[in-house]
């Protein structure tokens, strides 16, 4: 990419806009889908992706990926964006994480979807690894907390997430406050 940078910054523009076009429709789609749609709400947390051909992963861990690892693209810091182009466009993404946070929350928010979500089949992770990963954003923010580290944006949208998913499974009367201990 480094060639492109050097020989038609134009085309790395275009690309990178273009790149960045199809992340803010997409996660429009998802948000729209999920707050207006039951059976995309149900699909979202039943389905399979397929991010590598040998490697099939959920839908909605795929989803939570983003929001949890997502970042700042390193081409918006190229000498061909001024400094309003990146601050809008980190804003645009910011705005993409909460639209995936809002389905996310719709999706643990969906009654039918409670069997999938809270799964008690695996003994080694009693309430499912979607669940634990969500108790593991609070427990992760609640440390910082405590040891008077601020956040930032990212961890208050991971603990705003968690607990707003995890609240519309708990008041569906799943005890996940037996997860919830402090981090030792």
């Amino acid at each position: 990419m480094s060639r492109l940078v050097d020989s038609d910054p134009d085309m790395l523009d275009n690309l990178v806009q273009t790149d960045f076009e199809f992340l803010e429709e997409s996660c429009t789609l998802i948000e729209s889908l999920s707050l207006d749609v039951e059976d995309f709400r149900l699909e979202l947390g039943r389905a399979t992706c397929y991010p590598s051909p040998d490697e099939p992963m959920s839908c909605l861990t795929a989803i939570l990926n983003f929001i949890e690892y997502g970042s700042y693209s390193p081409f918006w810091r190229k000498p061909i964006f001024d400094e309003s182009d990146i601050k809008n466009k980190e804003k645009a993404f910011d705005i993409c994480k909460a639209a995936l946070i809002k389905s996310v929350v719709e999706v643990f928010g969906e009654e039918k979807n409670e069997d999938i979500l809270w799964s008690e089949s695996n003994p080694e992770h009693p309430a499912g690894l979607i669940v634990e990963r969500l108790v593991d954003w609070i427990k992760r923010y609640a440390a910082k907390l405590d040891a008077g580290d601020k956040t930032g944006l990212d961890g208050d949208n991971l603990a705003i997430c968690a607990s707003l998913s995890l609240g519309n499974l708990a008041r569906k009367g799943f005890s996940i406050f037996s997860f919830l201990q402090p981090v030792p």
